[in-house]
């Protein structure tokens, strides 16, 4: 090998490194166990049941807690990965993502009527890792 390319070699070596530990090098949880496998909904800091109601014109505070193989909960790495929650149709619900809480948002109920929720997870903004089997939602006429 020529002398003038090793510092260039060192540094592929370097990059090639960092970027295969980029997604367990700093989290609690190791690289295998920040997939999960489940999910739990809490509304305003009270477990949802697996069927989700709104209120038309009310908004609530919803937060996804995620759990891997092992039982273990996902919160240690949250500010590395992202909870998706998207609603079908779309009249259902406005969500807006909490700042700074990668696995909370704040959710409108919009049009009465019944539909589905989606929740996913993932290391982006988009949340396209996992997704889960919707679940029902229904939003009532406000009174």
């Amino acid at each position: 090998m020529m002398p003038h390319r090793r510092p260039l070699l060192r540094f592929m070596t370097c990059a090639a490194l960092t970027l295969s530990a980029a997604c367990g090098s700093d989290e609690t949880v190791g690289v295998e166990d920040h997939i999960p496998v489940s999910y739990t909904i809490f509304v305003n800091g009270v477990e949802s049941p697996s069927v989700l109601t709104l209120t038309e014109g009310q908004l609530v505070r919803v937060r996804l807690q995620y759990i891997n193989s092992s039982d273990e909960n996902l919160d240690d790495v949250e500010s590395t990965h992202f909870g998706g929650l998207t609603f079908e149709p779309a009249a259902l619900a406005t969500v807006a993502r909490v700042a700074d809480h990668n696995y909370q948002f704040d959710v409108t109920g919009g049009t009465p009527g019944t539909g589905t929720a989606q929740v996913s997870y993932g290391h982006d903004a988009e949340a396209d890792g996992t997704t889960f089997a919707p679940i029902t939602v229904t939003v009532l006429a406000a009174q």
